[in-house]
C-alpha cells in the first residue's frame, strides 16, 4: 500500500507478559490498545519510548493494537443502524463496489421544508482507509446534526447535508492505508472519463453532478488525518483559482479556528489546486460557486500539545457544524449574526476589502474622532435571557489599541473597550449582557478611540433565563480563567478571567523556569469578566516557546500554559 503507516491487529497468549513491539513500516509515536476492541487507550510515554516502538506488560490474554482507534465496517453498520432511527435521516446507497460493499450517503435535513428553498452542503471521509481520526470527526458532526436543539433545528429547515462516511468501503474492509482494495488512491481519480477512473470516485461524481446540476453544494468538505501533529485545511492559492475563492477559503477556515482549543490559525496550509483532486474537479466545472476544502486531523497531537482522543475529534465536529452556519450567514435568535450591511452607520464610515480576516463581504471603518461617529448594530426582538457577545474585525497596526463597544440590553449599558491591532479573524468575547425581559440588544462602535476603528460583525449567543428582572449580570460560582486567546502568539494575547466577587487579584506570566515574566493585575477588581492583554513583544529577549500564566484570587489559583512563536 502506498504511504502505508496504518496497522490494526490482535496479539494473544500475552497475560501478564512484558512484550516490546516493533513495527517496521510506520511511523507511529504513541498507538493506541484496547482489550475488548470497543475501549481503547493510547500508550503512555514510558510504554512508548522511541517511534514505532511500544512496551507494556499486559492484564489480558487478549490484546488489540492500532495506529489510532479504529473505525471499522461493521461499526458504521452500527451507527448507520442507529443513525436511520433518526426522523430526520435519510440513508441511501450510491452503489455497491467490485466486491459487493456499499457507498451509503447520509441525507440530514428537515423533510417537512422544501429542499429547493435550501442550500446543500457535501462532507465526505475516509478516502483514505487508515485514517480514522477522520471518521471520529465525521460521527461527532453528525451526532451534533441530529441533537435535539432550537439552533440545530433551524440549520436543518435551512440546508440539506448529504454525508457519504466512507469513500472508500473496500479499503477499509480489507486493511488497506491509502488504496482501495485495487491499490489505486481515490484522491486522484477526479480527473478523466468515467471509464477510465476507479469505480468508487465515478459513483460520487455521478452524485455530486447530479446536485450539482439543479444547485451546486455550497460547501463541500474532504475529511482527512495527517502524520503532521496539527489539523490543517488546505488552502488553494489565489493563483491556481481566484482571489475571491481564496478569501471565501480563509473566511470559512478563519471560522473553524476561532475559539478552537485544538486548530489555531498556524496550522493552515496552501497548495495549487490540481483537476484530479475532487476539489479540482469542482473548481474546473463549477468555478467559485462551490467553496472546497480538505480538512486534516492529527493522529497524536493538535498543535495546542493536547493529546488527540475521539472526545476532542468529536467537538471538532461540532464546531464544523456551527462554522458552515455561520459562513453561510444563519442566524437564529439563540445564535445571532449581526453583519455590517445591516448597520446603521453615522458619519463618515468606508467599506474595505482587503485582508482575508473579515467578516462576509466586507468591513467599514472610520478614523478616530470625537464620539459622534457610530456604526449601530441592533437585533430583532428577541427572548430575555443571558446573551454572551462577541466581535470580529479584521486586525491592523494601524487600528485603536481601545475600540470602543457600547452596548445595551434592555436598558442595562456597558463600555467594553478592545484592541483591534491584533486577534483578527476570530470571534473575540466582549461580555456578557442579560436582557431581563423582552426586547432587543443594541451594540455601537464608536469612533471615540486612539486610531482607526473596524466595525465587521458580532455574535449574540443565548445561554439561559435571564439572572432577575433588575438586570444584574450572571457571575459565576467560583472563578474562571480561561485559555488565552490566540494561541500560539505573536506577540499579543488575551488572557480572560471571571470573578464572582470583589477580590484581591494577580495574574502573572511565568517562563518554564519558574521565574516571573511579567506581572499583569495586581489590585483589587470587582465581580464579573475581566481581560488583559499580555504583549510578549514588550520584554525583551523572550524566546518562543511555552509561557505559563497564574491568576491568583485570594487564597485560590489556578495556571495555564501558552505558546509563544516569534
Amino acid at each position: 500500500d502506498i504511504g502505508g503507516r496504518w496497522f490494526y491487529f490482535r496479539i494473544s497468549g500475552v497475560l501478564n507478559k512484558y512484550l516490546r513491539v516493533h513495527v517496521t513500516n510506520s511511523d507511529v509515536k504513541r498507538a493506541m490498545y484496547s482489550y475488548d476492541d470497543i475501549n481503547y487507550t493510547r500508550f503512555s510515554a514510558s510504554e512508548s519510548p522511541s517511534t514505532n516502538v511500544f512496551q507494556k506488560t499486559y492484564t489480558a490474554d487478549t490484546v488489540f493494537v492500532a495506529y489510532y482507534t479504529p473505525y471499522n465496517y461493521s461499526f458504521l453498520l452500527e451507527r448507520l443502524d442507529e443513525w436511520s432511527a433518526n426522523q430526520f435521516v435519510k440513508i441511501d446507497t450510491l452503489g455497491i463496489t467490485e466486491r459487493n460493499l456499499a457507498i451509503h450517503e447520509i441525507t440530514v435535513t428537515d423533510g417537512s421544508v422544501d429542499d429547493s428553498l435550501k442550500d446543500h452542503i457535501w462532507i465526505h471521509a475516509r478516502t483514505h482507509p487508515g485514517e480514522t481520526p477522520s471518521s471520529w470527526h465525521f460521527d461527532g458532526l453528525v451526532e451534533k446534526l441530529l441533537s435535539d436543539d432550537d439552533v440545530i433545528s433551524f440549520y436543518r429547515r435551512k440546508l440539506v447535508f448529504h454525508l457519504i462516511p466512507f469513500v472508500n468501503p473496500e479499503g477499509v474492509y480489507y486493511g488497506r492505508s491509502r488504496t482501495n482494495y485495487n491499490y489505486v488512491d481515490l484522491e486522484q481519480q477526479w480527473a478523466g472519463e468515467d471509464s477510465s477512473i476507479q469505480e468508487e470516485a465515478r459513483m460520487l461524481r455521478t452524485r455530486l453532478k447530479q446536485i450539482n446540476d439543479i444547485e451546486p453544494v455550497k460547501v463541500f468538505l474532504n475529511l482527512h488525518s495527517q502524520a503532521s501533529a496539527f489539523c490543517t485545511f488546505w488552502i488553494h492559492t489565489a493563483q491556481s483559482t481566484s482571489n475571491y475563492f481564496y478569501r471565501r477559503e480563509y473566511q470559512f477556515a478563519y471560522l473553524n479556528t476561532s475559539g478552537n482549543p485544538y486548530f489555531t490559525q498556524n496550522d493552515f496550509s496552501e497548495s495549487s489546486i490540481k483537476p484530479y483532486f475532487p476539489e479540482g474537479w469542482l473548481w474546473y466545472n463549477y468555478n467559485d460557486s462551490v467553496m472546497a476544502l480538505t480538512y486534516e486531523t492529527p493522529y497524536d497531537q493538535y498543535s495546542t500539545d493536547i493529546w488527540v482522543n475521539n472526545e476532542n475529534l468529536a467537538e471538532l465536529g461540532e464546531r464544523t457544524v456551527y462554522a458552515i452556519a455561520e459562513y453561510l450567514e444563519l442566524s437564529h435568535p439563540k445564535h445571532i449574526l449581526l453583519d455590517n450591511k445591516h448597520a446603521m452607520l453615522t458619519g463618515s464610515w468606508t467599506s474595505y476589502t482587503s485582508t482575508n480576516k473579515f467578516y462576509s463581504d466586507d468591513y467599514v471603518t472610520t478614523p478616530k474622532g470625537d464620539g459622534s461617529k457610530h456604526a449601530q448594530f441592533d437585533t430583532e426582538l428577541i427572548q430575555a435571557g443571558q446573551y454572551d457577545v462577541y466581535a470580529w474585525w479584521p486586525q491592523s497596526a494601524g487600528f485603536a489599541y481601545n475600540a470602543r463597544f457600547i452596548l445595551n440590553a434592555g436598558g442595562n449599558e456597558k463600555i467594553i473597550e478592545k484592541t483591534q491591532q491584533t486577534n483578527g479573524g476570530q470571534w473575540n468575547y466582549l461580555t456578557d449582557v442579560n436582557l431581563p425581559s423582552d426586547g432587543s440588544i443594541s451594540i455601537k462602535v464608536s469612533d471615540l478611540a486612539s486610531g482607526t476603528v473596524a466595525a465587521d460583525a458580532f455574535r449574540i449567543i443565548y445561554k439561559g433565563a435571564p439572572s432577575n428582572v433588575d438586570g444584574e449580570f450572571y457571575l459565576p460560582e467560583n472563578f474562571t480563567l480561561y485559555q488565552n486567546y490566540p494561541n500560539p502568539f505573536n506577540p499579543y494575547t488575551t488572557i480572560r478571567f471571571k470573578l464572582k466577587s470583589r477580590a484581591n487579584v494577580k495574574l502573572r506570566v511565568f517562563n518554564p523556569l519558574g521565574e516571573i515574566v511579567s506581572v499583569l493585575v495586581d489590585q483589587e477588581l470587582g465581580e464579573g469578566t475581566h481581560e488583559v492583554i499580555f504583549n510578549a513583544g514588550s520584554k525583551s529577549g523572550l524566546s518562543s516557546g511555552v509561557y505559563y500564566y497564574n491568576l491568583t484570587v485570594g487564597v485560590r489559583s489556578e495556571t495555564k500554559g501558552m505558546v509563544f512563536i516569534k
